[in-house]
């Protein structure tokens, strides 16, 4: 039991460019300020998703980096189009938010992206399926997706030029080679896939009020290495769900004015992006107090009413992610050792 608790109360220390932390809550004050300025929260809503660019950055060459990041923002446009999409039509959705939950695994793991890896691209589909917007409308929102794209590129330009280690090389194979040396990518995938079309029929289902609370949760516990850390990454979630839920409805009885929430919001992302590499349930502790203002900057409603629908979609994808992750852990070692042969 005092072991458990050590590791839920341990702090890690990240190593890397600490110019990076900074150029991430700067990136989206930026696209957050755009919004107050221009009074459009829509900017809002839709550039900070496209600031998850910004999150995959890697010390390479700049020319490496730039394709990265340009691949990435892509990716998630794509995710962002299919969730959306999905909204017109319901019952396609898992099939949907499965199908680009499988080419982020596999094209991620295979070509090496550093974590996040595909999770923020299950996140942002999972935000544009619970987003209905009408057609003729959907041009203007991928302006602001791509602007918070732009945004990305501009201050990962920034720390890029504050590196002070030598940028890493890529390895320049192709992808045959890359398949060879990692042949179990494409079960791996398949597996994810499976996980985030169950979760996501699932969460339909049952009728939750958002249902990709439940897909992202289950996404979450699934981005861990092995399977222990994904059992104490369940715990981690849980229990910073529950103390951020408890933070989140004191800050949403506070009237802040649309500035004042837009620095809350921003000191609430740098905290989320401090802990998450040193601590995941601290770092949980702001995940929903910031998903939820965020989401009432751009509606201006009441939603602390939801509380309640978020913590059992949580609770649920977590639970879902860790049965999940046992079937992938026992299903990919055995498809390992059966390639041995």
């Amino acid at each position: 039991m005092k072991g458990h608790l050590k590791q839920l109360l341990h702090f890690n220390k990240p190593q890397g460019n600490r110019a990076r932390l900074f150029g991430a809550c700067l990136a989206m004050l930026t696209i957050l300020l755009l919004s107050y300025l221009f009074h459009t929260p829509t900017i809002a809503s839709f550039g900070s998703l496209g600031i998850f660019t910004f999150l995959y950055y890697d010390n390479l060459r700049l020319p490496d980096l730039i394709k990265r990041l340009l691949l990435v923002g892509a990716y998630l446009l794509l995710c962002l189009l299919v969730g959306i999409l999905g909204t017109h039509a319901v019952w396609t959705t898992p099939m949907l938010m499965a199908t680009i939950a499988f080419i982020g695994r596999f094209y991620f793991r295979l070509y090496g992206f550093a974590k996040p890896g595909v999770f923020f691209g299950v996140m942002v589909a999972g935000t544009g399926s619970s987003t209905r917007i009408a057609v003729e409308n959907i041009p203007i929102v991928i302006a602001y997706f791509c602007c918070g794209i732009f945004i990305s590129l501009l201050f990962a330009l920034l720390v890029h030029s504050m590196e002070k280690n030598p940028a890493a090389p890529l390895p320049k194979k192709n992808f045959r080679k890359r398949l060879d040396a990692d042949p179990t990518a494409m079960i791996d995938a398949l597996f994810y896939t499976a996980i985030i079309f169950f979760a996501a029929y699932l969460s339909q289902g049952l009728n939750l009020h958002n249902p990709y609370w439940m897909v992202v949760s289950a996404a979450a516990i699934l981005q861990a290495n092995d399977l222990a850390n994904m059992m104490q990454r369940n715990i981690q979630r849980i229990l910073g769900t529950v103390i951020g839920l408890g933070i989140a409805a004191i800050l949403l009885n506070i009237h802040f004015s649309y500035l004042e929430m837009v620095i809350v919001i921003t000191l609430l992302f740098f905290a989320v992006e401090y802990f998450i590499p040193r601590n995941y349930a601290v770092a949980n502790f702001f995940t929903t107090p910031l998903s939820l203002l965020l989401a009432k900057l751009a509606t201006d409603q009441y939603v602390i009413s939801i509380l309640q629908y978020r913590f059992i979609g949580i609770f649920l994808g977590s639970i879902l992610g860790v049965v999940a992750a046992w079937v992938m852990h026992t299903g990919l070692k055995f498809y390992q050792r059966t390639l041995h042969f």
